[in-house]
């Protein structure tokens, strides 16, 4: 067998550095790059969750030593929670940064599926009378 000597990984393949759990939010952070607008790139979760992670923690990323959060949203544009990811999976996304700051959109071939439980059912939420 011959090895190709110019092998290279897709660099638009991108592995998280550390994935943490703090104030309700899963906080996945990636490597300090520049993401461009309507790019697409392929998210690794390489790291094991926390253990004390809810279900209900929506997932955000930040970059390099920034602490600025973006979320990461379904492609029907609804919050991904941490019930809805796996590590060492990979999620193909779609970054926008039309919005003010970004997201990152995940454009896989349909909604990650959720278990998780809703508060409200519409909006603005009901509000029952005092008795």
């Amino acid at each position: 067998m011959n090895c190709i000597r110019n092998c290279k990984l897709c660099p638009k393949l991108i592995l998280s550095q550390s994935i943490t759990f703090t104030t309700d939010t899963l906080v996945v952070n990636l490597p300090a790059n520049s993401y461009g607008n309507c790019k697409e790139y392929c998210v690794v979760l390489a790291q094991s969750l926390p253990d004390e992670t809810t279900i209900n923690a929506p997932v955000v990323f930040t970059i390099g030593d920034g602490t600025t959060t973006y979320p990461f949203v379904n492609c029907d544009c609804t919050p991904i929670l941490a019930s809805q990811v796996r590590t060492r999976r990979l999620y193909k996304v779609r970054v926008n940064t039309a919005v003010n700051a970004g997201v990152f959109k995940y454009i896989g071939d349909c909604p990650l599926p959720s278990n998780s439980t809703t508060l409200i059912n519409s909006l603005p939420a009901e509000t029952t009378p005092a008795l």
